[in-house]
């Protein structure tokens, strides 16, 4: 027996050397690549680079990514701040949150940075349409959709879609708010009655629906349809503290920087009346809630948006009640916001005690 296992002893000393010498380059190899983009800094500005990992050769973080989903950006959010590198799809990139930061990158457009979505998006949506457009092309599309519904209303299909699950899922998991829209429409005259049904809605009348619309806008706070924004970024300029060089990609986050801002109190909780009120400092609120967007490139079809999610809710109010078969959903954030088991619904008519 002993002299069996001498027999094994070199090939297993080669094996272990092997495979040392294999970590031993993986370490190197890593450790090159992370001075090689430290050195790809602008020389000529002498502020570092944000703090981050950029993974592996080649790889960079991108299989982190894909695994870890939404939790990814959380968790180096948490460990380098609101403003740090990673390299994804191989690309460098910079991931940015927060209000003052996100003001700077939406107020930047041309001149700073330009939108530059991933290779496959461009290949998807083609090369002249609004997200891919830049400069007065981009202009121009502008221009076009605001003069087309129909445009606007196809074009914002999936993201309008996401918010009408959205609410669906909020009201029914908070029936409190559910009875005080239903009692706002019942003050117009709007809840389910003869004269509802002879009512003439109007934008006007719309207007007057400001718990409602309070009720949509918390639901784009805690689950804005589109996760953030791609630019690239077209010199060097200084962020935060850091140098963000030419030429790398710079994604800003809405779900993060609605996460982080210190001008909603109790974050987590799902609470309309916050914006019964509006926004003490305009400025403030303007960056810290961004769920179209902001500057040149806001969304174009924010206004219709807006006018389709309070028919909506206004009609769900008054035909029906329902609730989740499984609960809360789990909730996915690429390309929009949508749970994860397409959120099985019992619906039943709403008879009015009202």
């Amino acid at each position: 027996m002993f002299l069996l296992e001498l027999h094994y002893l070199p090939a297993l000393t080669t094996a272990l050397t092997s495979l040392l010498s294999v970590l031993l380059l993986l370490a190197v190899s890593r450790q090159l690549w992370t001075l090689g983009w430290s050195v790809s800094r602008d020389r000529g500005n002498k502020l570092p680079l944000p703090k981050g990992s950029m993974g592996w050769p080649l790889l960079g973080e991108t299989l982190h990514w894909m695994v870890q989903g939404s939790s990814f950006h959380a968790s180096r959010r948490e460990k380098y701040g609101n403003v740090f590198k990673t390299h994804l799809l191989g690309r460098p990139v910079i991931r940015v949150t927060g209000a003052e930061n996100i003001r700077k990158i939406l107020l930047g457009e041309h001149s700073l940075v330009s939108a530059q979505w991933p290779h496959s998006t461009r290949i998807l949506l083609g090369t002249n349409t609004l997200a891919n457009s830049i400069g007065e092309l981009h202009r121009h599309r502008r221009r076009e959709l605001k003069e087309s519904a129909t445009e606007l209303l196809f074009g914002g299909h999936d993201t309008t879609a996401s918010t009408a699950t959205s609410l669906v899922t909020f009201l029914a998991l908070h029936p409190e708010v559910l009875q005080k829209v239903r009692g706002e429409l019942q003050e117009q005259g709007l809840l389910s009655s003869d004269s509802a049904e002879n009512k003439q809605i109007t934008i006007e009348l719309l207007e007057q629906l400001k718990y409602t619309g309070s009720v949509i806008k918390e639901t784009l706070r805690l689950s804005p349809p589109v996760p953030g924004g791609f630019r690239v970024a077209l010199k060097t300029f200084v962020l935060n503290g850091y140098q963000i060089p030419k030429g790398w990609n710079v994604i800003y986050s809405i779900c993060d920087t609605h996460d982080v801002a210190t001008n909603f109190s109790k974050k987590d909780e799902f609470n309309p009346d916050r914006f019964m009120d509006g926004c003490s400092e305009k400025d403030a609120c303007r960056f810290s809630y961004i769920p179209f967007g902001g500057g040149s490139r806001s969304c174009v079809g924010k206004e219709f948006a807006k006018i389709l999610l309070k028919i909506f809710t206004m009609e769900l109010a008054r035909a029906c009640d329902w609730e989740l078969l499984n609960g809360p959903p789990m909730m996915k954030t690429n390309p929009t916001v949508y749970p994860v088991d397409n959120l099985p619904t019992k619906f039943t008519p709403f008879r009015n005690k009202m």
